[in-house]
């Protein structure tokens, strides 16, 4: 196998993919660290995850204070103590430097080319660069790391730079509106239900209608949850989406389950007793 030299940088998403452990020690391998060391000597850089080259594979390397570049492959953090706050850089986020906490000393334990464990102490700038490294294993960056006015404020500054992520705009319809169209159609039905006694039906009539009403009842609760599952799906999935914040679902659940409560409440008074 050949190995494409490439280096994954904002917005692309390929970053949050969660890395998997390498099981398999050989030449793909082999190649894939040399073109990680070629990358970072290429962009000098203090070190680089396999993930940011395209490939979610368990590797960091990191360069150490004498400037070698450690091989880490399938690290694990044992135990960490101690709390620093220092600024820090990636080539994820080009130009881009923010304070990040990080712990002050790590012990961890890691694999080599030859698939031999390895433990390792760090601490200061080491110990920071394979925790920051270590972050992009598991799919996140050091922007998972900061608050959220914060990591706006790195969007922003990213945007103008022209690197703006691609954003699926919202539909102008949404397919969550059949739990409501679904539910309201119950709800009137339920509401006839209501009139039976003025046109003389059976008891046995009665007592259908108020098992019908008793039966929709669960079903328009079940439609809200739905609806409401649906819609903080399609918030995630389209950022842009105003219809989906949580006030305007809340508020229409709120509506069709308090007529609900109320044409349920009539129906055990009229048809229930």
């Amino acid at each position: 196998m050949s190995v494409k030299k490439e280096l994954v940088v904002y917005p692309d998403e390929r970053i949050t993919i969660p890395s998997t452990d390498v099981r398999k020690f050989d030449e793909t391998l082999f190649e894939v660290i040399d073109m990680m060391r070629e990358i970072i000597e290429e962009n000098d850089a203090e070190g680089l995850a396999a993930i940011q080259t395209g490939y979610p594979y368990n590797i960091v390397l990191a360069k150490d204070d004498d400037g070698a570049v450690l091989e880490l492959i399938n690290p694990r953090i044992l135990s960490s103590d101690g709390r620093v706050v220092e600024k820090e850089k990636t080539l994820y986020y080009p130009d881009i430097e923010i304070e990040i906490p990080r712990y002050e000393r790590i012990k961890l334990i890691y694999e080599d080319r030859t698939g031999k464990q390895h433990h390792l102490e760090a601490s200061g700038r080491l110990s920071r660069i394979i925790q920051r490294k270590i972050d992009y294993t598991f799919g996140g960056t050091f922007l998972s790391k900061v608050s959220k006015q914060q990591r706006e404020a790195v969007e922003k500054a990213l945007a103008k730079k022209g690197l703006v992520p691609e954003v699926e705009l919202c539909p102008t319809t949404s397919k969550r509106v059949y739990f409501l169209s679904v539910a309201d159609k119950l709800l009137f039905f339920m509401f006839l239900t209501l009139f039976a006694k003025i046109f003389g039906v059976s008891e046995e009539t009665l007592s259908s209608l108020y098992m019908f009403d008793k039966a929709g009842a669960v079903i328009v609760v079940l439609l809200m949850i739905g609806y409401f599952v649906f819609g903080r799906w399609e918030a995630k999935r389209y950022s842009s989406c105003t219809s989906c914040q949580i006030g305007n679902m809340l508020g229409s659940m709120a509506k069709r389950i308090a007529a609900t409560l109320l044409i349920g409440g009539a129906a055990y008074f009229i048809l229930g007793s």
